[in-house]
C-alpha cells in the first residue's frame, strides 16, 4: 500500500473518532415550559432579555482557577428561564448584565445549562 493511501486512510480513521458538534435547537421559553420532557438535556437556543443577574466568583479548590459564574433570567416574550454560564475569568467569558439582549445556547435541565452567549 503506498504512503499517501495509508495516510489517507488513517486520517479517516480519526475522523471517526471526533465527536460531531450538537446542533442547538431554536426553542420558545413557553416550548420549554410546556414540554419539558421533550427538551430534557437536550441543547437548544433561546433569545432573549437578560434580568435578575447575577455573579459570583469562586476559586477551585483542586484546580485553584477563578471561574465566573452568572445566573440570570431570559425572558424572550412567551416566557421567563433560568439560566446559569460558569467559565474561567481569565478565559475572558461574555459579561452579561440586565437589559442585554442575548442569544445562548445550553442544555436544558428544567433551567438553561449556558454553553454558549452572544450578545446583540
Amino acid at each position: 500500500m503506498n504512503r499517501t493511501l495509508r495516510l489517507g486512510l488513517a486520517l479517516i480513521s480519526l475522523l471517526c473518532l471526533v465527536p460531531v458538534a450538537q446542533a442547538a435547537d431554536p426553542v420558545t421559553i413557553s416550548s420549554l415550559q410546556a414540554y419539558p420532557e421533550a427538551y430534557k438535556m437536550k441543547v437548544v437556543q433561546v433569545t432573549g432579555m437578560v434580568s435578575g443577574y447575577q455573579m459570583q466568583h469562586f476559586i477551585g479548590s483542586n484546580s485553584k482557577l477563578e471561574k465566573c459564574i452568572q445566573n440570570f433570567l431570559i425572558d424572550d416574550g412567551s416566557g421567563m428561564i433560568e439560566a446559569s454560564y460558569a467559565a474561567l475569568c481569565k478565559m475572558g467569558p461574555v459579561m452579561l448584565k440586565d437589559g442585554d439582549q442575548v442569544t445562548v445556547e445550553g442544555h436544558f435541565l428544567g433551567t438553561l445549562d449556558v454553553r454558549l452567549v452572544t450578545k446583540r
